[in-house]
């Protein structure tokens, strides 16, 4: 059998949740050995800082891991094949092996006491290049309610100056606009950018777009009234210094408002299961962690105050599971990207995964394919 890798996320970096997180994963693969498909938990690494677990698994395929993840309730960031070792890790009493770092090594056997830290610059290039790619116009109209349910839960109004980071094609800039707010939108892919400006020109709405990343904005400290990102500031690459500047920029008494989709929703699955056929670049942190109220709060720290959040969903409609399945891998750029990396046999199996994530999230209401996606709105007030 092979070796696998799965990488959970732990809320807080709490230990408690982790050793259950293991005691779920041991039950599970134990269940489906007694069927018959023999699959073998190994250890696990906890590395708190990162509110990271990660999982060693023995069995024949990566599906049949997926499914003992599955079957234990867990929440599965992303799995791969196991060329990664625990490094300087120890056996802990609670049952979890203790750990501060991963080190890639030719076999599961081997440890070393070498660290790395990923060059968070290099990953945010990559990622610039995921999201100029495909055509995320083609996508973005799927989130125009949620940007709209952001301004209005914030509670934008005329005298308000606005930022949205990870503006995108310029949706919650331009809700701002259209309050008759001072709107301003940054985001790092031009293309992106270029779309938002001809939507406000379309508009006739007075909007200002600049290209910056949301880890260095380029605004002074307190230059807001009010701070918003909807379903962009998640994919940062520096999760922390996005939080910092975020607070940084907004005014002391100024709102703070974050619209995420959530691990548990639909596009949590999506992520997932692209990261069940591509591993995600080394560093990089899972994007739903911004749909945990508890995650976010971390995150934006002591600056801040009043940490709120709200849940609610967003119905979309497809022809069938295959047209959503052949509509993201075209368009969207995380999907567009993996299925790049990928040989024909690789594309056509995570199609058929995709395909089968929609079609057990269907009401089935109606004609067609309807499925809610589940976002978190997250509001703090500057301290």
């Amino acid at each position: 059998m092979a070796e696998y890798l799965v990488e959970l996320y732990v809320a807080l970096g709490d230990h408690a949740v982790a050793r259950h997180h293991v005691a779920l994963a041991e039950r599970a693969v134990a269940d489906l050995t007694r069927e018959g498909r023999p699959v073998r938990y190994v250890q696990s690494l906890f590395v708190p800082e990162d509110e990271t677990c990660f999982l060693l698994y023995e069995a024949d395929s990566v599906a049949l891991v997926t499914e003992a993840v599955g079957r234990a309730g867990l929440r599965l960031e992303h799995v791969s094949a196991a060329t990664t070792s625990v490094a300087g890790a120890q056996e802990t009493p609670d049952g979890t092996t203790k750990g501060t770092s991963m080190t890639s090594t030719t076999t599961s056997t081997t440890t070393s006491t070498t660290t790395s830290t990923p060059d968070l610059t290099e990953l945010r290039a990559k990622q610039q290049q995921v999201w100029s790619s495909g055509d995320y116009n083609k996508i973005a109209a799927l989130t125009v309610p949620v940007s709209e349910h952001l301004v209005d839960h914030v509670g934008v109004s005329p005298t308000d100056r606005v930022l949205d980071v990870a503006t995108g094609t310029g949706h919650v800039a331009l809700a701002a606009a259209r309050r008759s707010a001072a709107s301003v939108g940054i985001d790092y892919v031009p293309a992106l950018l270029e779309i938002a400006r001809r939507r406000a020109e379309a508009e006739d709405l007075v909007v200002e777009l600049d290209e910056a990343a949301a880890e260095d904005l380029p605004f002074e400290d307190a230059s807001f009234d009010v701070v918003m990102s909807a379903i962009g500031v998640m994919f940062a690459a520096d999760h922390d210094a996005a939080a910092r500047e975020l607070v940084r920029v907004t005014r002391p008494g100024g709102r703070i408002g974050l619209a995420s989709w959530t691990p548990e929703g639909f596009v949590g699955g999506i992520l997932r299961t692209v990261g069940a056929h591509v591993s995600p670049p080394p560093g990089a942190q899972p994007a739903t962690r911004w749909g945990t109220e508890e995650v976010v709060a971390g995150l934006l720290g002591d600056g801040v105050t009043d940490v709120r959040s709200v849940t609610a969903t967003v119905t979309q409609r497809f022809a069938d599971g295959a047209g959503f399945a052949d509509l993201f891998l075209t368009y969207y750029g995380p999907t567009f990207a993996a299925a790049g990396r990928l040989d024909d046999q690789g594309r056509a199996a995570l199609r058929a995964d995709l395909v089968a994530l929609a079609e057990s999230h269907d009401r089935g209401v109606g004609e067609g394919l309807v499925c809610d996606w589940e976002y978190r709105i997250v509001t703090a007030t500057r301290r």
